[in-house]
């Protein structure tokens, strides 16, 4: 019988992101409780993040050692919208690379089955902005719990699967950047008639015209979309010296479009990570990115063009 290596070969200096999908209790304990037990053997922090059912196999196989855990929390209660929930994670993945050299996790986003399609976008994003974190990412995924559509989703958002004694690479995992393209909404082009659109040298003139301009089904969103909006002008106006603004609204949403004939952007990814306290100006794609219901972007050496999605 091979024996089974519940991570192979990962040499903890990196991320390693596995998706395991199971439906039994059975394959479930034949994952997860190995997994457990190595991290626990090697004196590495062991965090669970997950639902009641996987709670309450852990507590059973795991018998005392479960109090040795780092953290055993329910899932449940983790879920804050896509922008704040990885906020959280994140800002526990750097105390835990502060204070120890490696760690494990094992987590199941529960609320998946509801919101699969905005945590898809961090799930992809994490291998990119997380690269040099030294974790193994055991995410479960419940095959009878969860759509089609995620599941196929949680298939091209994680490098790993699990090969029955060690994880493998997985062969429909997709870079970041082209899954984030691919999920985002649509591009199409503006409206013959906008409800606004004007050239924009300083922010200041955009925020009274927005203001002035939002139609009374968003008034009650005009400040997330003027702080939104303003945040997009600011960073724009770093790469041109004028940047084009429009706005329209398509049925019960409210687009707003900011676009500049700068070096188009280095990194899409940076809307979705919170960036470093330290990082001076690298907090305007994120903070709008919280603000705003979706978001879109059309980037390339002549230009960039970025639209957010109000709903009423």
């Amino acid at each position: 019988m091979t024996p089974v290596r519940p991570t192979g070969d990962w040499d903890g200096t990196c991320l390693a992101h596995e998706a395991f999908l199971f439906e039994t209790d059975g394959e479930l304990g034949d994952r997860v409780v190995p997994f457990a037990q190595e991290g626990l053997s090697r004196d590495e922090p062991v965090l669970v993040v997950a639902g009641e059912r996987v709670r309450t196999l852990l507590a059973t196989e795991l018998g005392q050692d479960v109090r040795r855990l780092a953290a055993f929390a329910s899932a449940e209660n983790w879920w804050r919208g896509g922008h704040a929930t990885l906020q959280a994670y994140d800002r526990t993945l750097r105390e835990l690379r502060a204070t120890v050299p490696t760690w494990r996790l094992v987590a199941e986003p529960v609320w998946l089955a509801a919101e699969g399609r905005e945590w898809s976008r961090f799930e992809a994003v994490a291998n990119r902005c997380y690269a040099t974190m030294p974790y193994y990412s055991l995410c479960l995924h419940d095959r009878q719990q969860l759509p089609a559509s995620v599941l196929e989703a949680v298939a091209r958002t994680h490098p790993l699967t699990w090969g029955g004694d060690a994880p493998v690479e997985a062969a429909t995992y997709e870079d970041p950047r082209t899954f984030l393209r691919s999920e985002q909404p649509a591009w199409s082009a503006r409206p013959m008639k906008p409800i606004a659109m004007m050239t924009v040298t300083a922010p200041r003139e955009a925020r009274r015209a927005l203001v002035a301009a939002v139609t009374d089904g968003w008034r009650a969103r005009v400040e997330e979309v003027v702080l939104a909006t303003n945040e997009l002008l600011t960073n724009a106006l770093r790469a041109a010296a004028s940047v084009e603004m429009a706005f329209w609204t398509d049925h019960d949403t409210l687009v707003v479009e900011v676009s500049d004939n700068g070096p188009g952007l280095r990194d899409e990814t940076c809307a979705y990570v919170p960036p470093a306290d330290d990082l001076e100006g690298g907090r305007g794609m994120w903070l709008a990115w919280s603000l705003a219901d979706d978001a879109a972007v059309d980037s390339r050496s002549a230009g960039t063009a970025i639209r957010l999605y109000f709903r009423r």
